[in-house]
């Protein structure tokens, strides 16, 4: 299963690294075929077709994000990974609205946690 298209998600990337990559430790790498996003080696974000995973969030913050968008758990094939949030993601709007969770991830990643 292919879960990123750069044809799809290109622009909104590019929009999305002018953020975050201008972060203290921010590394990018590739896993799941999708670019990825490490704070000191930890990872907190990464892109998928029409969304955006952001993996470090307290209940508190994963229930704000889920008021803002009609959210869903990352799916690796057959598993289902509770902890990892995906966003739906169709616009830099969209990015902009949900980007303060992203750093929160950011955050918590480069704790640690």
């Amino acid at each position: 299963m292919k879960y990123y298209s750069e044809e799809d998600m290109g622009d909104l990337r590019k929009i999305f690294e002018a953020e975050v990559m201008g972060w203290q430790k921010v590394s990018l790498k590739e896993m799941f075929g999708c670019p990825c996003y490490t704070a000191d080696g930890k990872l907190f974000a990464f892109l998928v077709t029409r969304g955006l995973v952001i993996t470090k969030l307290n209940r508190a913050e994963k229930k704000a994000v889920s008021h803002l968008y009609q959210t869903t758990f990352f799916k690796a094939g057959n598993k289902t990974v509770r902890s990892w949030m995906r966003v739906p993601i169709k616009s830099g709007e969209d990015l902009d609205r949900v980007m303060r969770y992203v750093r929160k991830s950011y955050e918590a990643a480069l704790r640690g946690m």
